[in-house]
Order: structure tokens, then C-alpha cells, then sequence
């Protein structure tokens, strides 16, 4: 049985271990609902086009950067939701980076 001191100090321990672990994986999922909520905001708003930055939209979706980050995630979302007469502005190394910029045109 612990003493109360004991007790705070393994929380303590716990509680520290928790924080410093890599966040939990994002999922395709994830990133689909939030990109497509910024689409359809924008579109209602009047906007031709909306440019997205892959940075943007994974600190919009959850901490980016962080160790365990989902940045290959959110490029192939990204990618994916791209209609006929979107357009890639902005293409990283290798395809995938927070640098990836995407103009999506609307209606969609």
C-alpha cells in the first residue's frame, strides 16, 4: 500500500510518461472530415477556390509537427479529394511534406 506522497509521485511519473508519448495516429478518416468541412465552408462563403497547405490542414486536424506525426496521411487525403480543375501549386520532395499546396476550385 502506498502513503499518500507515494501515491502523487507515481501519478506524477504517469502522468509525465503520458505526456511526452507520441499522439495517437490520426486516420485517413480523420482528415477527410475536417478538409472537406474547410471545402464546403468556403464554397458557402462565395469563394472560386481555397488553397490548402498540408501543414495547415494536419494542425487543423491534430498537433502537427509531433513525433508520430500522419503528414503521408493527410498528402494522400489530400490528394484523393482533389475533382477535375483542382490544381497541385506546390508539390515537396518525394510527394508527401507540409509543404504540399492544393488550390480546390469550386462549385465541386
Amino acid at each position: 500500500m502506498y502513503t499518500l506522497k507515494e501515491t502523487a509521485m507515481k501519478n506524477d511519473v504517469t502522468a509525465h510518461r503520458q505526456a511526452s508519448q507520441a499522439p495517437a495516429r490520426l486516420s485517413k478518416g480523420d482528415f477527410v472530415t475536417v478538409l472537406r468541412k474547410l471545402l464546403q465552408e468556403e464554397e458557402k462563403a462565395g469563394k472560386t477556390s481555397v488553397d490548402v497547405r498540408a501543414a495547415t490542414l494536419h494542425t487543423d486536424v491534430g498537433v502537427y509537427p509531433a513525433r508520430g506525426h500522419s503528414m503521408p496521411t493527410c498528402c494522400t487525403v489530400m490528394y484523393e479529394e482533389m475533382k477535375p480543375g483542382d490544381e497541385i501549386l506546390l508539390t515537396p520532395p518525394g510527394g508527401k511534406g507540409p509543404t504540399l499546396l492544393v488550390r480546390y476550385k469550386f462549385p465541386r
